[in-house]
């Protein structure tokens, strides 16, 4: 695993959005990228190297799976979220719908995918932080500066 590619591919001071998949990953120990998220959270994000946000959609998809289990966990998910340092759950207010908007009319993204990248154009970040390859692709045709870091791309066997 290359900490540093991950290091080098998100420059310091750089705000980051965490999509589901980058989330989840660090979430759960058995994804191939658990490793790598890990550092990315308690190394860069918490340190402040990077601050970072996540949408209230990922907070949303991240709530399904432990308010599923029995009994419920979704206080565990919901304290990490309030906690982790330099984390922040970004609502959906009238600039991310606005961005989603534009972002559903000029680059037909589905409305959970515009309200992802809308809330991370409101807020100002970098880059896209992921596990999913697709989004590089859907962002592609974009002229805005968000940049995807796919998790993926920084193991050591692609």
């Amino acid at each position: 695993m290359s900490l540093a590619s991950i290091e080098a591919a998100i420059p310091e001071g750089d705000r980051i959005l965490l999509d589901t998949t980058a989330v989840a990953a660090y979430l759960d120990a058995s994804e191939v990228t658990h490793l790598l998220t890990k550092h990315l959270l308690e190394e860069l994000v918490a340190a402040g190297r990077n601050p970072a946000i996540v949408s209230m959609i990922t907070v949303m998809e991240l709530l399904v799976r432990p308010l599923r289990a029995s009994p419920p966990g979704n206080h565990t998910l919901l304290a990490f979220l309030r906690n982790h340092p330099n984390l922040d759950a970004v609502p959906v207010d009238l600039q991310v719908a606005q961005d989603a908007a534009f972002l559903r009319a000029a680059q037909r993204l589905s409305p959970p995918d515009a309200l992802v990248v809308g809330t991370g154009l409101a807020a100002q970040v970098g880059h896209l932080v992921t596990n999913d390859p697709k989004w590089a692709t859907k962002l592609a045709p974009m002229t805005n500066p968000v940049r995807v870091v796919t998790l993926s791309d920084h193991l050591p066997f692609p």
